[in-house]
């Protein structure tokens, strides 16, 4: 996806609006204020591979002011500086050449970690621990389960899922602590996992051009965007921690 422009003009356009950014966005949000308190809006965020800078707008509005990103792909800087953000290059596979000496309070890094391999993936999360603050919070969100791979994955350039024993190990290896984890969309899940093996039985058949896929990411329309947002909302309420979804949703903290 890190090339394609169309792609990143779709998520600009729409992940402001659309129930999976906005409950994505409300999580961050929530494990923010519950691990730092709701009146502490001086923290220093970053957002690693933050694409359009729908997140740090997202907390700008919630009040938080000091805040930064970085991105491999130019077409994703220069959206997010359409919104007026703070976001330079930076390289997931380089962390530590971003800002050097640079500390933060929140590192959070969404839907991006899946380009990189099993040792780059512990490496980004040991430099992430370098340059986080006492008390600091790491927070991932990430593609999970190999079943839900659909066309989705193959338009953004996704080829692979995760499973949470995994980055129990990755965590472990970069010294770093998993202090909440949940999947999502619970509730969602089996029309989600039902369209996307509809959608591979159909990539199987070659009834879809694999050359030629947009992404998921569509809003859906006021209605049904809004009950879908509903939905997933309200699960988060009833199961705090939920055994199968989507996505793996993650804070970690430094080990003691």
């Amino acid at each position: 996806m890190i090339g394609n422009k169309l792609e990143y003009q779709r998520m600009y356009e729409v992940e402001r609006a659309l129930w999976w950014y906005q409950v994505l966005h409300g999580k961050v949000l929530n494990n923010i204020k519950k691990h730092f308190g709701a009146e502490n809006l001086n923290l220093r965020i970053l957002d690693a591979a933050c694409g359009t800078g729908g997140l740090l707008s997202f907390l700008r509005d919630a009040g938080y002011g000091n805040l930064t990103g970085f991105d491999y792909s130019q077409h994703a800087i220069d959206f997010s500086r359409d919104r007026n953000l703070n976001v330079s290059f930076g390289d997931l596979k380089n962390v530590d050449a971003f800002q050097p000496g640079e500390t933060f309070d929140v590192i959070s890094c969404n839907d991006a970690l899946y380009f990189l391999s099993d040792e780059e993936i512990i490496r980004a999360l040991n430099a992430f621990k370098k340059k986080l603050n006492n008390n600091g919070l790491i927070i991932i969100n990430i593609h999970a389960f190999e079943a839900f791979s659909g066309t989705h994955d193959i338009a953004v350039g996704s080829f692979r899922r995760f499973e949470l024993s995994q980055f129990e190990h990755y965590a472990k290896a970069a010294g770093l602590s998993i202090k909440c984890n949940t999947y999502w969309p619970f509730a969602l899940s089996l029309p989600i996992l039902a369209v996307r093996q509809w959608q591979n039985y159909q990539i199987r058949k070659q009834k879809i051009d694999v050359q030629h896929l947009d992404s998921d990411v569509k809003f859906p329309g006021a209605i049904i965007n809004s009950i879908l947002r509903a939905i997933t909302k309200t699960e988060q309420f009833i199961i705090r921690k939920a055994p199968f979804g989507s996505s793996l949703f993650m804070t970690m903290t430094s080990k003691k």
